[in-house]
């Protein structure tokens, strides 16, 4: 497993989602406002939706769920999953050290 800072804290704020690359895998990092008991929890899926395959890049998180621009899809940011149908987006774990926000890069992201 590989670590790659992507980020700076304070460079994404709550609500915001941005497009990295990690390795040469195209992801999305976010910060949802309601995660981590309402201090802000980062996460990191594939930048792809699963529906259709709109660019989540341009999504807006609400409600705990990265919503998709294409179809207004909502996948939890906590779980990567549609919130009813069986579809799920690739997670990545997300750290931070000191100031920097690093995603891992993994054969192994969910689902």
């Amino acid at each position: 497993m590989t670590w790659h800072s992507v980020a700076r804290v304070g460079a994404i704020t709550p609500g915001d989602v941005v497009a990295v690359m990690v390795g040469d895998r195209e992801l999305v990092l976010g910060l949802d406002p309601l995660g981590n008991a309402g201090q802000g929890r980062y996460f990191a899926t594939q930048r792809a939706c699963a529906h259709h395959g709109g660019d989540l890049a341009n999504g807006i998180v609400s409600r705990g769920h990265l919503i998709c621009p294409m179809h207004g899809w909502r996948f939890s940011t906590a779980t990567g999953c549609h919130e009813t149908a069986s579809y799920c987006l690739k997670t990545y774990a997300v750290r931070v050290v000191g100031d920097d926000i690093q995603i891992e890069e993994s054969d192994d992201a969910s689902p």
